[in-house]
């Protein structure tokens, strides 16, 4: 065993949480790019018949991250909780690092034939094991790292990072439009943002490495002997269950808010890509900033008065916004919606981020906390902008998606009645 006693701190609480949150700003990071470059990388790699088939395998091969995200949160959580929260840290990011580096130089099909979309394939595979490994250890840690009365705020990170990711994501895939030719761009510019993610693994690396571990020698032996996964699919099933329903509202909320509207304002509404591109941004940054706001909040005035009163407000004023954008379809409108549902977003996430590890036991606590999130995520929240534009195109309301997240909203009230809320409580 590993595991080492705990020692005191070494490392201001600005270096546990930059630390902590490096790699899952990376995996937002790349996911953006990827999504944005989907057209050319489909051009690339992919060769069909007509132009759609390739953009369908390269949505395809993309999708495939989120498949083996639920397995990278098992196998890598269980590790956490057996090894130390460290160490699978360590792990995660080499792993995004080399999915970064495989699709930043492997030669397109037209050079190495088949082997150039296995490589892609490979990397997307590697990317989402690595993704779904990421979010437990990293959210666990900082729980254990704050104190009682900081420690929404300092679990609140970890989601900020994921929206720092979209937003820095989609400013480089727009910068690198604005000043390269198309041409350029399509053949070699592409690849300058996935090389980017390559350098933020040196430097996650070493800063992670001075983190003190915070998972004890004793409770590693338990976590071996019992075995993280079968205690959490069966001692704790029911609280396993419960965490994935109160995720729910949340997961569903952010992907459609941030990946959908965006989308949707260009496909249904009539604006510029531009302006949804921007509009994404936006999103971006009202999640990065909301997002430690409610941690503070939630931090005072307790976990669910804070996560029921924003995932009622989302469910009261998803509709009207909608409502109004549909009807006034401008800039302002779309910048307005998206930054407003944003800080709703995570006054729903933030709270239940914080709640489940403070009620799994520490033997479990990395693997709870991947298990719950990362099944809501990939499951709820993966599918949310498919669900979305398939029920536009069958009803032919374009205000279906803001029912959607409503019923997703009060769906997921209800678990929350038998969630204990441990807001100022010594973590167990």
């Amino acid at each position: 065993m590993a595991v080492t006693a705990l020692a005191r701190p070494t490392v201001s609480k600005a270096q546990i949480i930059t630390a902590t949150t490096l790699g899952t700003a990376l995996e937002f990071y790349d996911f953006t790019v990827y999504s944005y470059f989907a057209i050319t990388i489909g051009k690339l790699f992919f060769p069909a018949e007509t132009p759609v088939n390739q953009m369908l395998l390269s949505i395809g091969v993309f999708g495939v991250g989120f498949v083996v995200r639920p397995l990278g949160g098992v196998i890598i959580g269980a590790y956490a909780d057996r090894a130390g929260r460290k160490k699978a840290m360590v792990l995660t990011i080499l792993l995004m690092a080399l999915g970064c580096a495989l699709i930043s130089f492997v030669p397109p099909f037209a050079v190495i034939g088949v082997a150039a979309p296995v490589i892609v394939l490979l990397a997307r595979l590697v990317q989402g094991f690595a993704a779904g490994g990421e979010f437990g250890p990293g959210t666990t840690l900082l729980i254990e790292c704050a104190g009682d009365r900081d420690r929404a705020f300092f679990a609140s990170w970890n989601f900020a990072a994921q929206a720092l990711g979209l937003a820095l994501g989609a400013s480089a895939a727009t910068l690198l439009s604005w000043a390269l030719p198309k041409e350029a761009l399509d053949t070699w510019g592409w690849r300058i943002p996935f090389a980017v993610g390559i350098l933020a693994a040196p430097a996650g690396m070493l800063i992670r490495r001075r983190l003190e571990e915070t998972l004890d020698a004793r409770t590693a032996r338990a976590s071996a002997k019992s075995g993280a996964v079968r205690a959490v699919l069966t001692t704790h099933i029911a609280l396993t269950i419960l965490g994935t329903f109160a995720e729910l509202g949340g997961s569903v909320s952010v992907y459609v808010t941030a990946f959908f509207l965006p989308s949707y304002a260009t496909r249904e509404l009539g604006l510029s890509a531009a302006t949804g591109v921007s509009s994404g941004v936006v999103g971006a940054i009202a999640l990065f900033v909301s997002a430690p706001l409610m941690g503070l909040a939630a931090d005072r005035f307790t976990r669910k008065r804070v996560l029921v009163t924003c995932r009622v407000a989302m469910l009261v004023l998803v509709y009207p916004a909608f409502l109004w954008l549909t009807r006034q379809p401008t800039p302002f409108a779309l910048y307005a919606v998206s930054a407003g549902l944003a800080v709703l977003v995570s006054g729903q996430i933030v709270p239940v981020l914080v709640m489940l590890p403070e009620i799994f036991p520490k033997a479990v606590r990395a693997t709870g906390i991947a298990l719950t999130y990362v099944v809501s995520a990939s499951i709820f929240g993966g599918f949310s902008p498919f669900i979305a534009t398939w029920l536009v195109a069958e009803t032919g309301d374009k205000l279906a998606p803001a029912l959607y997240v409503a019923a997703a909203c009060l769906l997921s009230l209800v678990p929350i009645r038998w969630l204990t809320d441990h807001t100022g409580q010594r973590l167990a």
